[in-house]
């Protein structure tokens, strides 16, 4: 038998020793290990809770925003049709309103003619005659420009009416009106002076333009009479007196008087012809 030795007793002794202290340094490790486990474990299961609440948050939040997102598009529809809506009720009260305003300038229009023209020949009236000559007039003087008068009468007009009627008479003086508004420029002014008196008021027109168009419609009346087959046409002329500013008047009422003493001279002549106010002179 082998005897051991004090110093072999010694080393044993001191690996016992490290082997213990090995022992001790693992069972600490071990727990400190355990001890990490269960925290980590706990740790785990806080984060598993929390990730939980969090994924149930999630899907609630997802089901509220479907819920809104439903709404929002049910909104929309209830908008667009209300917008719709609106949109119809806008178009036809804006044909509404495009109709009143249509009516409305009509009868203003409408009452406007009535208050400026003859109802029976449609041409100007008397009061629109006065207020436009004095307007042109105006105008003509301060640009030194000239202005012309035509008076017209229906030659024996009241032996016309005598034998043939008064409403036959009408006729005539609206065919002859008629004539006289297609004859002459949109910027001149047909009027009608009183009776079976006829103005015309040409605005920048000499007395040599103005007797060449007298002569043009005395002429037309008596083509107009040839075309006519009712045998009350037959013996009708006009006369017609030619005045100009400023010639023959500084004023409205100097040149229509003049107009008219040159239609007087016309019908004192024999009727059917045009005379200017110069010729009174001569």
């Amino acid at each position: 038998m082998q005897q051991t030795t004090p110093h072999s007793v010694s080393e044993l002794f001191l690996e016992m020793q490290k082997l213990s202290q090995e022992l001790e340094t693992l069972k600490r490790e071990k727990l400190d290990l355990e001890i990490l486990l269960e925290a980590t474990t706990v740790h785990a299961d806080l984060v598993e809770s929390q990730l939980y609440e969090s994924n149930r948050q999630l899907h609630l939040e997802i089901r509220e925003r479907k819920l809104a997102e439903a709404k929002l598009k049910a909104s929309e529809r209830q908008l667009r049709s209300l917008l719709e809506t609106v949109s119809q009720a806008n178009h036809d009260l804006r044909i509404i309103l495009e109709t009143a305003t249509a009516h409305g300038d009509f009868i203003e229009e409408y009452t406007h003619n009535l208050s400026i023209r003859d109802p029976l020949t449609g041409l100007f009236n008397r009061r629109y005659q006065e207020k436009s000559l004095d307007r042109h007039l105006k105008y003509a003087q301060e640009y030194q420009q000239v202005l012309s008068v035509i008076m017209i009468d229906i030659d024996n007009f009241k032996r016309f009416n005598d034998k043939w009627g008064h409403q036959v008479g009408d006729v005539v003086l609206q065919e002859i009106s008629q004539f006289l508004i297609g004859n002459i420029r949109q910027s001149d002014i047909a009027c009608r002076y009183g009776g079976e008196e006829l103005m015309l008021i040409l605005p920048r027109t000499s007395l040599e333009e103005a007797k060449i168009l007298a002569e043009k419609l005395r002429l037309g009346v008596e083509r107009l009479r040839l075309e006519k087959h009712d045998p009350f046409w037959e013996n009708l002329t006009i006369s017609l007196g030619i005045a100009t500013f400023p010639v023959h008047g500084l004023s409205s009422l100097q040149i229509a008087e003049s107009a008219d003493a040159a239609l007087y001279q016309a019908k004192a002549k024999g009727r059917n012809c045009a005379i200017t106010a110069t010729e009174l002179l001569l």
